[in-house]
């Protein structure tokens, strides 16, 4: 049965993005390593890459960005923050560190990875700002939440 479909899948473009990525960052450094590189690495071109990621830091934050959709989604379909967190991490596993978490000074990575964790931190912010949490503790919930974050990626798998 012939398909009109063309190219990879989809999830398998991502994939393979995001093992580029991390394989070329770890290799050579996330200075030393274009976009050009990615995408051949992932055989793809790099419009490709543009049409799946934003920037070539986002590569590093695509776990943390499921992360926040689910949560999103938890949250538009009535669950509490409590429940949506906990969904999110129940959904994560325990073994599924993003690896800009734990790898970030073995791929030499700097001021724009630093800028695309605000970008995430402020898109928690607004989560947290449309649950169940009152608008005063928005800020210090974001905190507790990106805290916790970190320590359960410093413990390792």
């Amino acid at each position: 049965m012939p398909s009109d479909q063309r190219g990879r899948l989809r999830s398998s473009s991502r994939e393979s993005l995001e093992e580029a990525a991390t394989e070329l960052f770890l290799e050579h450094g996330y200075y030393t390593t274009t976009v050009d590189d990615i995408a051949a690495r992932a055989g793809v071109s790099r419009a490709t890459f543009f049409n799946y990621l934003p920037t070539k830091s986002a590569v590093l934050w695509v776990e943390v960005d499921r992360a926040l959709d689910a949560m999103e989604r938890a949250l538009a379909a009535g669950a509490s923050l409590s429940e949506s967190l906990g969904k999110v991490t129940d959904a994560l596993g325990k073994e599924s560190v993003p690896l800009i978490a734990i790898q970030a000074e073995a791929m030499n990575t700097g001021e724009d990875v630093v800028a695309e964790a605000g970008k995430r931190i402020i898109a928690l912010a607004r989560l947290v700002a449309d649950s169940d949490i009152a608008p005063d503790l928005v800020w210090s919930t974001t905190g507790a939440i990106v805290q916790a974050c970190l320590e359960w990626a410093q413990a390792g798998v």
